[in-house]
């Protein structure tokens, strides 16, 4: 067992092979563009190896305080444990919402963990929190440090069967057919073309309108700051996204997508629009789903993820909603009590916006609430 700083273009490599069944957020295109976005801290790539063979992986974050609200453990559990002035350690990630060791032999878990019980013992009083884990994951990592995981939000996923997309259309209910092909027909009409791109022939052009999406949904975000994000990914990830651009009649950018390949899982990483402009006739779901199920069929994969949050316009269009786990490696870190009923209150909040049958439980997940 090693703990790197970098990874050499060998360890990349094998390092992505661990991740390509996982996540795209757990392969290095996504951990190099993190280590850009957590200026001041500190990035420990822990290698477990069998001989020469990386058998189990997973990076962790050290940071003084994490630059996404949505991994700040004392933002999102206030009850939790209070580390005072003491750094952060977040293991897996530290912003994309997944988090999980990465193992091509089951033996390396241990020796996996005890590496990240170390690194937490050393810098942050050996707290350190896997936040975004899935129910599988989960249930490991929970034996390992006797807590209850808390439920943090869901992360959707659209399964992709046969060979084409009539056969993801085939594969839906009525209902949810007639829906996505109302959405076509009007898209057709409204004299819309895609395009394809490079995001480094892009990013500049993208920036505004994925600032405009970011401020639709509340967040502060400025143009200048949204192009230096994607021209931070585009360079991270090795200009390896997949760039659609919605053209209107005047030949203008009125949307884009960015899609990236990780195994056999296509992923919407980012999505942008100009709202002024756009005739609001389906092109969102053109871009988030319909263009990327096209790509991906065409690509071989089988699943199109579309991460978390509007989780019922996303299961009309056929995701499942995997719930997805925060697990601290302390066992004193919140009270099991309180977990319960957090816990209940986080699910019924989910199953709102759901039917029963597009949530997903698994690994007596249920259990948890």
């Amino acid at each position: 067992m090693e703990i790197l700083d970098r990874l050499d273009e060998n360890d990349r490599r094998a390092w992505d092979q661990l991740a390509a069944p996982k996540s795209f957020y757990a392969g290095t295109r996504w951990l190099e563009f993190q280590r850009e976005q957590e200026q001041g801290g500190r990035v420990h790539h822990v290698c477990v190896r069998s001989g020469d063979r990386l058998v189990g992986a997973v990076a962790v974050f050290v940071v003084d305080r994490p630059s996404s609200g949505n991994y700040h453990p004392g933002k999102l559990f206030p009850d939790a444990a209070d580390q005072g002035d003491r750094p952060v350690t977040l293991v897996g990630s530290s912003r994309g919402f997944y988090s999980g060791p990465l193992l091509s032999d089951d033996r390396a878990l241990e020796p996996l963990l005890d590496a990240v019980q170390d690194i937490a013992d050393t810098h942050s009083d050996g707290l350190a929190w896997w936040l975004y884990a899935t129910s599988a994951d989960a249930a490991l990592l929970a034996r390992r440090s006797g807590v209850t995981p808390r439920l943090l939000n869901g992360e959707c996923v659209i399964p992709l069967p046969g060979s084409g997309f009539e056969d993801y259309l085939e594969g839906l209910i009525s209902s949810r057919r007639k829906r996505i092909r109302r959405d076509l027909r009007e898209f057709e009409s409204a004299g819309l073309r895609l395009s394809r791109a490079r995001l480094s022939d892009e990013y500049q052009r993208c920036g505004a309108l994925l600032a405009a999406t970011q401020q639709k949904y509340g967040v502060q975000a400025s143009a200048d700051a949204m192009t230096l994000w994607l021209e931070q990914l585009s360079r991270a990830a090795r200009d390896t996204g997949r760039l659609h651009l919605c053209m209107n009649a005047e030949e203008q950018p009125i949307g884009f997508s960015l899609i990236f390949i990780e195994g056999q899982t296509t992923y919407t990483r980012a999505i942008g629009f100009d709202y002024e402009r756009a005739p609001h006739v389906g092109e969102y779901f053109q871009l988030s789903c319909y263009q990327p199920i096209r790509d991906a069929y065409a690509d071989g994969a089988t699943a199109l993820h579309l991460g978390a949050g509007a989780y019922q316009a996303k299961a009309r269009r056929g995701a499942v909603v995997h719930p997805m786990w925060a697990v601290p490696t302390r066992p004193g870190a919140w009270d099991a009590t309180a977990t319960k009923a957090y816990n209940t209150g986080q699910a019924e909040a989910l199953r709102a916006e759901l039917p029963g049958e597009d949530l997903e439980w698994t690994h007596d997940s249920e259990g948890w609430l």
